[in-house]
């Protein structure tokens, strides 16, 4: 009994057996072939490297960058010529504001002082010429007159040696024929005249020059070389 069972069974184990040994390899080179296709396909697409996506997009920016230079360069063109032209104006208006910080009035004042100055001086302050020499120093530019107020008060006060030939005049102290509003205005009047710019000299800045200057003993006037120290001495 037990071997026509046996017999029965053996060809159905036997085709199963079959059909297993076929499939098994089968599906082994199914999966082979789909992951060897899959790894062939990733090799032929290589990826996208960060510096090309970079490369890529910069041509993108550029023209915009491009675009506003040219706008920068417009206004800053556009801002140049206000520039220069309120630089141009600045040194204008300096002048204009030193004049009007002197006194009319005293200008004129200093003027009608200044008749007895021209003997020597001029009336252009280029000093009288003398055939080829000159009566007295020119006015125009002059360091001592456009200096420190205390060494034009000084000379004014005391008078100037006549140590050489230098110059064919003397200059004999005024400071007898001035007050001290007539001297700060001829003062103020010479240092702004002929093309020269400086400080007003004030009635004050007389008085107080006047009194310091007092004990200087020069009566036949002070020595050029001199009028430094002797204004040094008296600060």
């Amino acid at each position: 009994m037990s071997d026509e069972s046996h017999e029965s069974n053996s060809p159905f184990v036997s085709i199963l057996g079959n059909v297993f040994l076929v499939l098994v390899p089968l599906a082994l080179i199914v999966m082979l072939g789909i992951v060897g296709a899959a790894f062939v396909k990733g090799v032929r697409e290589e990826p996208v490297k960060p510096e090309e996506v970079v490369a890529a997009a910069a041509p993108v920016a550029a023209p915009a960058a491009e675009a506003a230079a040219p706008a920068e360069v417009a206004k800053t063109d556009a801002a140049a010529p206000a520039a220069k032209e309120a630089a141009a104006e600045a040194p204008a208006a300096a002048p204009e504001a030193k004049a009007a910080a002197i006194d009319p009035a005293v200008m004129a004042m200093g003027q009608a002082s200044y008749a007895m100055c021209a003997a020597c001086h001029g009336p252009d302050g280029a000093g009288l010429k003398a055939g080829p020499a000159l009566m007295a120093p020119s006015f125009h530019g002059s360091e001592t007159l456009l200096g420190d107020p205390d060494i034009p008060l000084l000379v004014v006060l005391k008078g100037i040696a006549k140590e050489n030939m230098d110059y064919m005049g003397m200059m004999a102290p005024l400071g007898a024929g001035l007050d001290d509003e007539k001297l700060a205005a001829v003062l103020t009047y010479v240092r702004n005249s002929w093309g020269n710019s400086a400080p007003a000299v004030t009635a004050e800045q007389a008085a107080a020059a006047r009194a310091k200057f007092a004990e200087v003993n020069a009566p036949a006037g002070v020595k050029r070389g001199e009028l430094q120290a002797i204004v040094d001495a008296h600060k």
